[in-house]
């Protein structure tokens, strides 16, 4: 088995907040108006129809967009437009859907009024907290196809998707309106950034998210520890080793004049070393805040156990770091954590942990890679029946190497193993098909004095 620890170091990705948009007036801040002339203010009461409109205009949020404020038209849907706004100003999630689904569903509504349904809708479901935002997302979308709401709403909201794309890790479409929103506005402010930066990092297009995330950083004074986090990383996937140690070097140097009693700066160093290689230092931050008890979030959890798989002689901290974290129900495991817990126990000679956490990152995964794995440490341990079934399974499913996974299987059975001398010398001959077990499995077949 390959001994070196090819782990994936996992950053937390941005997290983001803001204010719910309030429904107050019509979108454009008209007075209905029906047919028969009646006009209706935005409680749904009369109101007299030369009564003089609010002077106090909202001030414009983007005075640089480019979009034309779209004009607000008369009204048919007193009763809907009544309902909806009742609902938003007695911030009943349920009602405002309920309310808003009416105004999108008559025929008679303006596009502003759709739209403005539609962003309420947004709304609502963020109301409700959770971090499912399939439904928000779509009325987010829809909201903007309308092209209804005043600019300050419209492009708010633009924002605001772009932002619930990336927190659903939609990132090819967060860096879409994101980029549309800077394009549209003129804005490129600190927000813009920061939100291009993380997409494109997590994209994989790390020259460009580069440039997103030094401006970022250098704009941010370092209250973002996710900023520093993402830039070093990135700077180490680019090659970059000079400038990821020169930027991990800066931050501590910084944070050691803090107040060592301040964890936001204690954590703030985690992310960075880890993040930048620098595990031994990154595991003693991680110490003296998981002594304190201040260890709370996934991704201080990651950047401890991942630092401690990579110190030789210290698995066993990153199995206890993981199976801690487990068990307060912070880390939710996935094949990846799997693979790493299955590494630090092989590593640390506790075979038995290996195959089960081995076997369930391979329950969980599509390809087989981690059948192989498991697949070796079963042989090893001389549970050759098991390791031909799993050895198989990994085939099955698609591996790599598939040169290393017929050399197991080999190994199972050989007579050392199931003693199955036809199965033995077909998987030789289709190991020597491969060229990373080509060598061996023909030095094999020759011993045996068959090549």
């Amino acid at each position: 088995m390959n001994t070196t620890k090819p782990l994936v170091l996992a950053v937390c990705a941005l997290s983001f907040g803001f204010a719910a948009l309030s429904v107050g007036a019509q979108s454009g801040g008209a007075r209905d108006r029906l047919k028969a002339e009646k006009c209706y203010g935005t409680d749904g009461n009369v109101i007299a129809c030369d009564a003089p409109v609010d002077p106090a205009a909202p001030v414009a949020k983007y005075p640089n967009a480019t979009r034309i404020e779209p004009e607000a038209t008369k009204t048919k849907i007193k009763k809907e437009w009544a309902e909806l706004v009742k609902a938003s100003n007695e911030k009943n999630p349920d009602a405002l859907l309920t309310a808003a689904q009416a105004v999108m569903g008559n025929p008679d509504a303006s596009n502003n009024e759709k739209a403005e349904a539609a962003n309420q809708s947004v709304q609502a479901h963020l109301s409700k907290g959770g971090t499912d935002y399939t439904q928000a997302i779509s009325f987010a979308k829809k909201a903007i196809e309308l092209n209804g709401l005043s600019n300050n709403a419209h492009f708010q909201l633009m924002y605001v998707l772009s932002q619930m794309l990336l927190a659903d890790k939609q990132y090819a479409d967060s860096l879409l309106y994101v980029d549309r929103f800077a394009k549209e506005t003129g804005t490129e402010d600190l927000t813009v950034l920061k939100n291009r930066g993380n997409a494109l990092y997590r994209l994989g297009r790390y020259p460009e998210a580069i440039i997103s995330l030094k401006q970022a950083y250098a704009m941010d004074n370092g209250t973002d520890p996710n900023l520093a986090t993402l830039l070093v990383d990135s700077y180490n996937k680019t090659g970059q080793k000079a400038e990821a140690k020169k930027l991990a070097d800066a931050v501590t140097k910084a944070m050691g004049n803090a107040d060592p009693n301040d964890k936001d700066a204690q954590v703030r160093q985690l992310l960075v070393l880890a993040n930048a290689k620098q595990y031994k230092q990154a595991a003693e931050v991680f110490d003296a805040l998981f002594a304190k008890g201040e260890i709370k979030t996934l991704a201080e959890y990651e950047a401890g156990y991942v630092s401690y798989s990579y110190i030789d002689g210290k698995e066993d901290q990153a199995i206890k770091i993981i199976n801690d974290g487990i068990g307060k129900g912070i880390i939710k495991p996935d094949m990846m954590v799997y693979n790493i817990l299955g590494q630090s126990y092989y590593y640390s000679n506790q075979p038995k942990g290996a195959i089960d956490a081995w076997g369930k990152a391979a329950d969980m995964s599509p390809k087989g890679e981690y059948d192989a794995l498991l697949a070796r440490v079963l042989a090893e341990e001389g549970d050759y029946a098991k390791a031909k079934e799993v050895a198989l399974r990994a085939l099955k499913k698609g591996v790599e190497n598939k040169g290393d996974v017929y050399l197991i299987l080999a190994e199972a059975e050989s007579e050392f193993g199931l003693d199955n001398r036809n199965a033995w010398i077909a998987a030789l001959r289709e190991a020597a098909k491969y060229p990373e077990s080509q060598s061996q499995a023909n030095t094999q077949l020759k011993q045996a004095g068959l090549k």
